[in-house]
Parts: C-alpha cells; sequence; structure tokens
C-alpha cells in the first residue's frame, strides 16, 4: 500500500515593510530617543508604562525582547520565525510610522535580513559605560544577557553596515546637544528637543571603575557620534 508523506509548510518571514528602529544598551537612553522619534510621528507598542526610572514608560515589547535573546541563542528556527512574524505584522499593520526598540543588539541584524531592500532607518543610542553599570545596579541589576562592551562592539558593526543609521550619546540627548536635530534629520525625522526632561536624568558622573577596552570602545563611540552630527 502506497503511503503519502504530509508535507509540512515551509514558514517563512514577512518582509518588514519600513524598518525604524532605536537601539542600545539597556540604561542608555533607548526610551529617550523613543520619545524623540514619537515627536516626529512615530509610534512605538509597549507593553511597559512609565515607573520612577522611565516616568514617560519604556516603549518596548515584553515579547520582542524575550524574541532578542532567542534569535542571539538559536537565530531563525521556525518558532523565533513564528515569533518574529508576529512583531512584523504588529509593526507592518500601524496606520503610520511604527517603530520598534531593540537592547540586545545583535539582534537587529536579524531584523536587516527581512526588511524591504535591507532598507532601515536607526538610532543607535550609546551612555557612559560606568553611569549605565550604576543606574543598572541602582535597579538590583547586576547582569545583563551581552555586556556592555559585547552590546556596544554589536552597535559599532551594526553602524558600519547600516548607512541609514546615526549615533547619539544620552549625554547629549539629556544636554540637547544643537547636533541632535541635524542628525536626525540625516534619516528623515524632524524632532522636538522640547520632550526631553533633564530632571529625569536618574544618574551621572559615577566613579565604577571600568576596564581599559570599555574606554576605549566609549572613545570609538564617541567619535561615531561626532559624525552623525556633520
Amino acid at each position: 500500500m502506497e503511503t503519502q508523506a504530509t508535507e509540512k509548510k515551509e514558514i517563512r518571514p514577512l518582509v518588514l515593510k519600513n524598518g525604524i528602529f532605536v537601539v542600545g544598551h539597556p540604561r542608555s537612553g533607548t526610551s529617550l530617543a523613543c520619545q524623540l522619534l514619537q515627536s516626529a510621528g512615530v509610534e512605538f507598542p509597549s507593553d511597559f508604562g512609565g515607573d520612577e526610572y522611565n516616568k514617560s514608560g519604556y516603549f518596548e515589547l515584553e515579547t520582542g525582547k524575550e524574541l532578542e535573546k532567542k534569535l542571539i541563542d538559536k537565530a531563525m528556527t521556525e518558532e523565533n520565525v513564528v515569533e518574529l512574524n508576529k512583531i512584523v505584522e504588529r509593526l507592518n499593520s500601524g496606520t503610520g510610522l511604527t517603530g520598534l526598540k531593540i537592547v540586545h543588539v545583535p539582534a537587529l541584524f536579524f531584523f536587516r535580513h527581512i526588511a524591504k531592500d535591507k532598507k532601515m532607518r536607526v538610532v543607535f543610542i550609546f551612555r557612559h559605560p560606568a553611569d549605565v553599570k550604576s543606574s543598572m545596579y541602582k535597579r538590583g541589576i547586576s547582569q545583563f544577557k551581552l555586556s556592555w562592551f559585547d552590546n556596544n562592539n554589536a552597535l559599532v558593526a551594526a553602524h558600519e553596515n547600516m548607512p541609514k543609521s546615526i549615533v547619539i550619546s544620552y549625554e547629549a540627548l539629556i544636554a540637547g546637544h544643537p547636533g541632535i536635530q541635524r542628525a536626525f534629520k540625516k534619516i528623515g525625522f524632524n524632532v522636538d528637543l522640547g520632550v526631553i526632561h533633564r530632571d529625569e536624568q536618574t544618574q551621572k558622573d559615577s566613579r565604577i571603575v571600568l576596564t581599559g577596552d570599555e574606554q576605549r570602545l566609549y572613545k570609538v563611540l564617541k567619535g561615531l557620534e561626532k559624525r552623525s552630527y556633520r
């Protein structure tokens, strides 16, 4: 008796139509950057409201954060593609511009693979590592899946491979640096610096001891930021 094998339908990733991302290590100013893009008409779906650490909210999806970790660990498995498609559907179905915040920087490359014509607009955010670590300790977070160094090294690589991207520091955002508006205009956004509230800064000038590699990488990031202002 002849048997017929049931073919399993292949699950393919959906095409991301208009990729807009804010990307950076936790406690680096990503939520503040989302506020700026929101002032330019970009909406960020979010599962988290504000608290004492981020009064204006976190602008992030819980499922998205979990997927970032899974993509880094196992890449585009069938299970991960299913979850990725759910997020892409949500981004594609928005009535206007919709953005996504990513805190595990290497995960951004998976979204680039599925972006239409591989075109994305990305705002990369970084902050002085001592203040990042101190801010995380303040919240009771001693470990993150990726270290500040590894996450920001990936940021450098991502910026080098994504032409429509800018690199901005938290310190410049909170100070309202005049170059910020020029940088955002380079990727097509007119932002309102009036949404920045300096009194919401929770940590600065920490004396936490850093490694030599962290200090060197921070200088590299500052150099990339200067280029973004030109």
